[in-house]
């Protein structure tokens, strides 16, 4: 109920921004499924020309229906969300049974306490197994809830160390976790503490966008491996990058750098860490790091090789946070969705004030037609420059005037010197 009348109220109200046909320049019909059969709350999501072609953090977007309405909209960045709650365990039964597992027992203090993940602390290093977790609530009968790997991988030389010790599973009340690890040939392991959580967690959707690798050099000066990237055009955001490489057991330190025109490059990560193993003691790579979103359209991986082999890039993937707008529709009208404004300012709708009271998950879909020229589009042309002062263009006529008066200057003098000394009766000897 609350719903249809807020949603109403959106329908009703009609947008008093900036817009005029005159100043955007670019269109793109709005098309909604098949099976949008009633009025109701739609999402879109702007695709590649949208990104390429609007002013930074697309706040030149319009919505325009069919009798020349601007449409509230809410835009939204699908960042994901993770809400984690710690409860403390008392550790009890802590043991090792020689070639086949670590174990110990985590006691939450009593039973009705929601929870889905545990990590196991531990002061052992280097070392791989498969963890499995039983559940119970009498500390008698177990049932198992999860099995996965843990690890923990550290060169000190480097340093550097991966290590992964949480395991997940479905949601539990239940009291007693029971943990054993397998040995896989490291021994048993230190068990110092595990902390229980509950992890409540919202994925962040993302958008993939087309990545061209430019050129790849060496500059063995520095030791270091130059990839250029170019996304194809600007406004696009991105802020995940991976690696795809057929090299094994490398390690490397590198840099990101971006630019607007392949001249000037300013730094954007520094001294991030890619690598893959592939030894008797550890399988593992992380060639993916995450950076500040940014909506550059070149960017620069220096990859520190110091004396060892240049790496061999084959491909370089590039992710956005997904964008949608959402809005109010009738599948008996039409919409246009505007863009190409640098002038345009941020428009403020009721819709933003709404929103955190309105059901917007699974909303159906729209889709967006082919870029077009707006019809009405009318290039203002800037005025020509004013001239330059006369000092510009002739920039020897100052220093001549100058000379000029300085000459006349000093012929007058002369000429008054000789006049006075006329007059003047001659000195006493």
């Amino acid at each position: 109920m609350v719903a249809g009348a807020a949603i109403s109220i959106l329908v009703a109200s009609q947008a008093f921004a900036d817009f005029s046909l005159t100043d955007w320049r670019y269109v793109k019909p709005i098309i909604f499924p098949a099976d949008l059969s009633q009025e109701g709350l739609v999402e879109l999501t702007p695709d590649y020309e949208v990104f390429a072609s609007s002013s930074p953090r697309l706040i030149d977007l319009r919505i325009i229906a069919d009798d020349g309405d601007e449409v509230p909209y809410k835009a939204e960045v699908s960042r994901g969300e993770r809400q984690r709650t710690s409860f403390n365990a008392a550790l009890r039964d802590k043991g090792y049974v020689p070639g086949r597992y670590t174990t110990f027992v985590a006691d939450l203090g009593r039973d009705g306490v929601l929870h889905n993940e545990i990590e196991i602390r531990t002061s052992s290093s280097n070392f791989r197994g498969t963890a499995t977790v039983e559940a119970s609530n009498d500390g008698n009968t177990w049932a198992r809830i999860a099995e996965e790997q843990v690890y923990d991988f550290t060169v000190k030389e480097i340093p550097l160390t991966s290590r992964d010790t949480r395991v997940k599973y479905t949601d539990s009340t239940a009291r007693y976790l029971r943990v054993q690890i397998a040995d896989e040939g490291d021994g048993p392991l230190e068990i110092t503490g595990a902390t229980v959580f509950f992890v409540k967690e919202t994925k962040a959707r993302e958008v993939t966008w087309p990545v061209s690798i430019l050129s790849t050099g060496r500059d063995a000066e520095l030791r270091v491996t130059l990839v250029e990237l170019d996304l194809g055009g600007p406004g696009l955001p991105s802020y995940r990058l991976a690696l795809k490489t057929s090299d094994v057991n490398f390690y490397r330190e590198v840099t990101l750098e971006t630019s607007p025109d392949r001249e000037e490059w300013r730094p954007l990560v520094s001294r991030s860490a890619i690598y893959a193993y592939d030894t008797p003691k550890f399988v593992g790579t992380s060639l993916m790091f995450t950076f500040q979103e940014t909506t550059s359209r070149y960017f620069r991986l220096v990859i520190y090789d110091e004396d060892n082999p240049a790496l061999r890039v084959q491909r370089v993937d590039m992710w956005g946070l997904r964008r949608r707008l959402v809005f109010s529709a009738d599948p008996g009208r039409s919409y246009e969705l505007y863009y190409g404004n640098d002038e345009a300012r941020k428009p403020s709708y009721d819709i933003e004030r709404i929103f955190p009271y309105l059901a917007t998950e699974k909303l159906p879909e729209a889709g967006l037609g082919r870029q077009a020229e707006n019809p009405g589009f009318v290039q203002v042309v800037p005025p020509p420059p004013p001239d330059p002062p006369l000092s510009e263009r002739l920039p020897w006529l100052f220093p001549s005037a100058v000379v000029v008066a300085a000459i006349v200057v000093a012929f007058l003098l002369f000429g008054v010197l000789r006049k006075a000394r006329e007059m003047l009766p001659p000195p006493e000897q």
